[in-house]
């Protein structure tokens, strides 16, 4: 009878418990509706007070995989649409290093919301409290000149569902009242349900956005032309977080806030990521990379080793060189990246200068389609000049794993739909797509500004290169 009690008393209070949550969960949605259609439409500066006929729409998703929307493709989803691409991210395969290469520009201060600042000593970005109900990103280090239609911060990775419909009505909406001639838009709901659903339900989301982009060139009034394109990509696949920090503590190194002594290391906890920045004296990095290649799910660590970046990974080590737009591969101990069979080919075929080195562009069309898209370019940017605080290690992890705060280890927590983060082409290729031009099969980051940018020079001379320019 004791046991029984106890037990109708424990379920009465997760009862109530969740109840109050569902009934904040409305609330918020309620303040979310209310909050984006106070937003109102941009009136489109110069563009507004003149006539127009025909508006550009480009169209930003967060964490869209290139197959899911080429599966849509071909079941008959976003007609009018040429064939999709592949869009390679950045590594790590995040939005704010991405979107800074695809549209904004400039460096973002660090890979995620939580960095290290060696200058300061301390760890800096948004705290929980200052992201929980944000509608927009308007951080310092992330101002792109869009409209946002996401989430209220953390709450939608709890119920991404709940405020799907409301962002894409949202959206709706403001295209329709919009008076410029271009219109710039950010749906950042679409990584939410990625990361929590899994692929049916983000299936499922992107057929809404299929119908809501016809229904909306059906009630503009105008000929509309769009340019569709995501960050980064998802695995769609359940991931179990891995302990990077007890491995390392095991080792002799401490797991710290600020770094005083020689064996010291700040490890930032952000989102549910297969990608992790250590931060750390530069001499503890190849010890460490030694540790990390050990423990399950870590594909590999990069770091700077003198004038070269260093690959250490379950599959051995290797060295990347650069000058200027040329790259050398010099494995090591194994082949961490897996390039041995392509670096040969490129060897017998000309292609590499009697210094091992190897024209960036030529890399790009040998490993485009590899299993790390694109790898020494990208590692190279990742681990110098992507972000303002660059960390002292980079760690991609392989598929099925991923790290992020102990939380991750709790049965109704852990175990998410899905992530992104690592080199692999899993986690990196986004989707890139138009309604008036056929794109390349594969693209990288720059492909998107170099669209736009092309797309204003023609409208400064008066051609026609692009027909929303007409």
């Amino acid at each position: 009878m004791k046991k029984t009690r106890y037990l109708w008393r424990a379920l009465s209070v997760l009862g109530v418990l969740g109840l109050c949550f569902f009934m904040a969960a409305g609330v918020a949605g309620h303040w979310f509706e209310k909050r984006l259609s106070q937003n109102g439409p941009v009136d489109g500066g110069i563009a507004a007070t003149q006539p127009r006929n025909r508006l550009c729409l480009i169209f930003a998703l967060d964490g869209v995989p290139y197959d899911l929307i080429k599966e849509l493709y071909m079941e008959g989803y976003f007609k009018g649409f040429f064939p999709p691409g592949r869009l390679v991210s950045t590594f790590p395969s995040l939005t704010r290093p991405a979107f800074s290469k695809m549209l904004v520009g400039g460096k973002p201060f660090g890979y995620e919301r939580l960095y290290y600042n060696f200058a300061d000593n301390k760890v800096e970005g948004f705290q929980l409290s200052q992201k929980l109900f944000s509608t927009h990103k308007k951080h310092a280090d992330y101002q792109p000149e869009l409209h946002f239609f996401g989430f209220p911060g953390y709450i939608a990775y709890i119920f991404p569902d709940t405020f799907a419909q409301t962002a894409l009505d949202a959206f709706h909406e403001q295209l329709l009242a919009f008076k410029g001639d271009q219109f710039i838009a950010y749906m950042g709901l679409s990584d939410p349900i990625a990361h929590v659903e899994g692929r049916a339900a983000l299936k499922e989301f992107l057929k809404k956005v299929s119908a809501m982009l016809e229904t909306t060139r059906n009630d503009l009034g105008i000929l509309m032309d769009v340019v569709l394109f995501s960050d980064h990509a998802n695995n769609l696949m359940e991931n179990r977080r891995v302990d990077l920090s007890a491995e390392l503590e095991r080792n002799g190194f401490h797991d710290v806030d600020q770094l005083e002594q020689l064996r010291d290391f700040v490890l930032p906890r952000n989102g549910f990521v297969s990608f992790a920045s250590i931060y750390t004296r530069p001499e503890n990095a190849p010890a460490m990379a030694e540790i990390l290649s050990s423990i399950e799910g870590v594909d590999f660590s990069t770091y700077k080793y003198q004038k070269v970046i260093r690959v250490h990974g379950h599959n051995g080590l290797a060295e990347i060189a650069r000058q200027e737009n040329r790259y050398r591969y010099t494995p090591i101990k194994g082949d961490p990246l897996k390039l041995g069979n392509i670096m040969m080919y490129l060897k017998q075929a000309g292609k590499m200068d009697n210094q091992g080195y190897i024209h960036d562009y030529m890399w790009w069309d040998a490993t485009k389609d590899h299993l790390y898209p694109d790898p020494l370019r990208r590692i190279w940017e990742g681990q110098s000049d992507l972000v303002q605080h660059p960390g002292t290690l980079l760690v991609s992890f392989q598929d099925g794993y991923a790290f992020g705060p102990a939380i991750f280890n709790q049965p109704l927590v852990g175990n998410r739909a899905g992530t992104h983060g690592a080199l692999l082409a899993t986690h990196s290729n986004g989707v890139f797509m138009t309604d008036f031009m056929k794109v390349d099969d594969f693209n990288q980051p720059s492909a998107v500004v170099e669209l736009l940018a092309e797309a204003q020079e023609a409208k400064k001379r008066g051609t026609k290169l692009f027909p929303f320019m007409q």
